[in-house]
């Protein structure tokens, strides 16, 4: 969404159709003003002028009221974030004449609405976002007569993006409202916007129009209420080409025909839709290709690409169908709607998007190429379908009453993708692979006090866009999947069933959702468990002191406390409804096999238990399978078994699994950055890697240990020893799996992962393999097996990429028509080492010389990870960032969040003082308000992490790491 406070002195904003219908066939040409019309003839728009606009809107955002009496809403309901409840649509009828061809760059529809009336009012409320749509011509009409209602006058408030129409009298029964409406196609890539893409075969551009409305963002498409739990059917028209084709939520109606307005275009008409709301709407038209399926249930399903892409859609179609026809079984529920499209599109803000019956993809979220994509390639578009399927059940058939619940649809999706994918894709070990993709990460960021409840109010639409963040998501799917543990899976999805059929068609709240679960179990309370997961931010570390009786028996103290990652930082009770205190479902693992549970529900617990722990070989593992949202600080000694007995013991004897390893890493690397574990215990843990063959553990060593602390050391004299300590268990491994890309699912990952780890911290037999493998590339075009050629790229680009090598993986970039083969181009350009030529890439990405908006800021976090870059991205950011707030708006999250991604690394005083003064330059931060306090937050933690372990670090290294 776009910020800019235009001056409504220069804009019209409504116009007289009747008095200037002839100058509109001079601007926009007869055809399209005959497109614009519809069948209907629209009224008059009246009073819109500079002496109707509000004193409201003059108010700056930060002295405007927040809460206004019942009386002041009854006067000015557009005065509310939230739209009044006493007009509500039944039925939209939305004709759209996209204009993308050639150099066209404007959409014009027009629309009825059909309202229902429950009570009297003068006043009807549409969203609509001003810079990039206005409304030409609007009028109300009653639906019972027919007879137009006259209008005192209509008029934009910008603050809560309402097109208002004031009646001459109060409306007390249904009517229609008729509204002519026309927007830029290319101010953004939300909303209606038009995406082009160069087509491989034909080798000529081509261009597409495409919508993409989550969360609020229909309304810069057509009027509406746009708001989640206002629901209503559609009947979409759209108007096009005849060579290209059009595509919605709903099958078409009848076949395309030439349309009555002009002989040029021909009119795709659509069934009327089911219930739903408006940011599931879709719109399409483009001359792409598709392959096709039925589900078992007789759902035609299809992927369409542009034409020179459609042989990547297969995988994507048999994970589609796979996915569908397992989550009509555990729903228990039918997919509602007679068709479901997936559609890769050149152009696309996000990863992907649920509309129903028409989910959006950016490509490499979709497409699939067996004999150029690497197993992680084939792992996201996986995932990525299966969570959009997930969807179409959490979040369309039953949608979250308002933003502050969007967990219930992505926390759930995020959760289900895995479960998808399992039943298909049975070597992946993909169940786990959510510990890395989401547990751990989430980690750290909802450690920070500058973290919120999954459950959080939002006042405003920057507000809205924000909490699209990993909190909702990944936090959400966490604590999802801790609670289907601890209550079991069928019990679980008994309670998700009945949840989705009591609220089909309807908006729940997360309440809704415990309460059928809770309906379904014998044994818990879900609303009491889980309310301290939901409405309170932050997880527990949970504090082991373990003694023996004078039985032999252990007596296990188990104490709660929230976790913060700075040492400096103090825990505010005041803050948290629950003190900060968690339901827990305390498992455990014995070294003698032993398991079991405690629970602890928002309190401390004492507990006698029948085994022993005394031996130097006994150790008890908390949180076993690594299903809880928490971490476990052992006793020192405890924590030297677990190193002692992963260092002795075979690995394939080993009782814990690959997820209680990976677990321990992680709690470890955490509690000792936080200071409450000292980091001599925490890197002794890592020792055992040498003898780790499983990816996870790797993993999450590499993101919690290796990268944080390479990172923090780069610049200090221990950095020496530090390498070598790495390479010491890195070569072990690589050793064992050589350097051919071959083996097992999780063999090709982990020599993957540590080939570029190798190369890292320069060993040099790895660097010298992957910068001949680069040459190889460059020099000959043989291309490194799909699963390294990550590190070929981004490596050879580092140690030996010249200014040449650099052009010619520009110019492949340029050229590359595969999308995951584009990204990895992308990234290697990234990693060069010459200032000039970072200089180079960051102009063309300001310029969108060949950089795509959706890429820009992937690429910015990219050129930030290079040590040699980082300074000039950052630089270039603070020069350019007036122009990219005029180019992206405050509202965009993406650009909200590119200064933490640039700064999160950052550990002195001036870098931190540089950051404060550009937020001190740009102080309406929008969507980004809590990415400017983690990145203040976080700064802070770097420095203390600088002078309080470092030294720790360094004297550890010096002790163990031969020089």
């Amino acid at each position: 969404m776009k910020e800019h406070r235009l001056n409504r002195a220069n804009r019209r904003l409504l116009i007289l159709l009747s008095a200037i219908s002839l100058l509109i066939v001079v601007i926009v040409g007869a055809v399209v003003w005959k497109v614009t019309k519809d069948a209907y003839q629209v009224g008059t728009v009246s009073g819109l002028n500079e002496k109707t606009a509000l004193p409201d809107l003059t108010t700056p955002p930060a002295t405007r009221k927040n809460t206004y009496s019942s009386e002041e809403l009854r006067q000015k309901p557009w005065l509310s974030l939230r739209m009044p409840r006493n007009v509500l649509p039944i039925h939209y009828d939305i004709t759209m004449f996209p204009d993308f061809y050639g150099n066209g760059s404007t959409f014009y529809g027009n629309e009825t609405i059909e309202l229902q009336v429950t009570s009297p009012t003068q006043f009807i409320l549409l969203h609509v976002h001003t810079v990039y749509m206005n409304v030409t011509a609007a009028n109300v009409v009653d639906n019972l007569t027919g007879t137009e209602l006259d209008v005192a006058r209509t008029f934009y408030y910008l603050p809560n993006e309402y097109f208002v129409i004031e009646t001459s009298r109060p409306v007390d029964r249904p009517v229609r409202v008729k509204v002519q409406f026309e927007g830029s196609l290319t101010k953004t890539i939300v909303g209606i916007y038009k995406s082009t893409y160069y087509n491989t075969i034909t080798k000529k551009q081509s261009q597409l129009a495409t919508s993409k409305f989550e969360p609020t963002f229909a309304r810069q498409a057509f009027p509406c209420f746009d708001e989640p739990n206002i629901k209503a059917e559609f009947t979409i028209s759209l108007l096009h080409r005849p060579e290209y084709i059009a595509l919605s939520n709903m099958p078409l109606s009848e076949q395309p025909r030439p349309s009555d307005h002009a002989d040029s275009l021909y009119v795709s008409r659509f069934q009327r839709s089911v219930k739903m709301s408006t940011y599931l709407v879709c719109f399409i038209v483009c001359d792409f290709n598709f392959t096709e399926t039925v589900s078992n249930s007789g759902i035609n399903i299809r992927v369409y690409s542009t034409p020179d892409k459609v042989d990547q859609t297969l995988y994507a179609l048999d994970m589609a169908k796979h996915t569908l026809d397992i989550y009509e079984e555990m729903f228990n529920m039918s997919y509602p709607l007679p068709k479901q499209d997936l559609i890769a599109i050149p152009d696309f803000v996000s990863g992907a998007m649920e509309h129903w019956g028409l989910m959006t993809f950016r490509e490499s979220r979709l497409l699939y190429n067996p004999n150029s994509s690497s197993i992680p390639d084939q792992i996201n578009v996986a995932l990525v379908v299966a969570h959009e399927m997930a969807h179409q059940w959490f979040g369309n058939i039953v949608t979250m009453d308002w933003w502050n619940d969007l967990w219930l649809n992505e926390g759930f999706a995020s959760f289900m993708e895995y479960l998808g994918v399992d039943g298909k894709e049975t070597d992946w070990d993909i169940l786990n692979k959510f510990l890395d993709f989401d547990l751990f990460p989430v980690m750290t960021e909802d450690s920070q006090i500058s973290s919120h409840p999954i459950i959080v109010d939002v006042h405003s639409p920057n507000e809205v866009n924000s909490v699209f963040d990993a909190i909702s998501y990944s936090k959400g799917a966490s604590v999802i999947r801790m609670l289907e543990a601890m209550i079991g899976k069928k019990t679980f999805f008994d309670g998700v069933s009945k949840y989705l059929k009591d609220f089909q068609w309807g908006n729940a709240r997360t309440d809704d959702l415990w309460q059928a679960l809770s309906d379904v179990s014998e044994d818990y309370n879900v609303k009491h468990v889980m309310d301290t997961w939901t409405i309170q931010d932050g997880f527990p570390y949970i504090n082991l002191s373990l003694n023996q009786d004078s039985s032999g028996q252990t007596i296990i103290s188990a104490t709660q406390k929230r976790f913060l990652i700075s040492s400096s930082s103090e825990v505010d009770e005041s803050k948290s409804p629950f003190k900060y205190k968690w339901y827990v479902s305390l498992d455990y693992l014995t070294s003698e096999n032993v398991s079991g549970k405690e629970i602890m529900d928002m309190k401390n617990i004492n507990v006698t238990k029948d085994f022993d722990l005394s031996s130097p070989n006994s150790w008890i593992k908390c949180n076993h399978g690594q299903m809880g949202f928490y971490i476990v600080l052992y006793p020192n000694e405890m924590w030297l078994k677990f190193s002692n007995y992963l260092q002795q013991t075979p690995s394939s004897s080993w009782l814990l699994s690959n997820a209680d390893r990976a677990g321990l890493i992680n709690d470890v690397f955490l509690l000792a950055e936080s200071g409450k574990l000292s980091y001599d215990t925490a890197l002794e843990m890592l020792s055992y890697l040498s003898q780790e063959n499983d990816y996870l553990p790797w993993t999450t060593a590499n993101r919690r240990a290796f990268s944080y602390i390479s990172t923090m050391l780069s610049h200090d004299s221990s950095y020496i020893l530090w390498k070598k300590f790495l390479a010491a268990i890195i070569k072990p491994i690589i050793e064992r799996l050589g350097f051919e890309d071959t083996g097992t699912n999780n063999d090709r990952q982990l020599r993957a992962l540590l080939l570029d780890k190798g190369c890292s911290v320069e060993i040099n037999s790895i660097v010298r393999n992957v910068t001949q493998l680069f040459r190889h590339w460059l020099d000959q075009n043989i291309k490194p097996s799909a699963n390294i050629k990550r590190v070929v790229y981004n490596y050879g680009m580092k140690y030996g990429g010249t200014d040449s090598d650099w052009q010619l993986v520009w110019d492949k970039y340029l050229t590359e028509s595969s999308p995951q083969e584009k990204e990895a181009l992308a990234v290697s350009l990234s990693r060069v080492q010459k200032p000039y030529l970072i200089s180079k890439l960051l102009d063309n990405m300001k310029t969108q010389n060949g950089i795509k908006t959706q890429d820009f800021f992937t690429l910015v976090t990219h050129v930030s990870a290079n040590q040699v870059a980082n300074h000039i991205v950052w630089d270039w950011a603070r020069q350019n960032y007036q122009f990219f707030t005029e180019r992206f708006t405050i509202n965009n999250r993406n650009f909200g969040r590119m200064v933490f991604y640039i700064v999160r690394n950052y550990a002195t005083e001036v870098k931190l003082q540089e950051v404060k003064d550009l937020f001190s330059r740009f102080p309406d931060a929008g969507a980004g308000e809590r990415f400017r306090r983690m990145a203040i937050e976080t700064i802070e933690t770097n420095m203390s992490w600088m002078k309080v372990y470092k030294p720790v670090i360094a004297n550890w290294l010096q002790t163990h790491v031969a020089k």
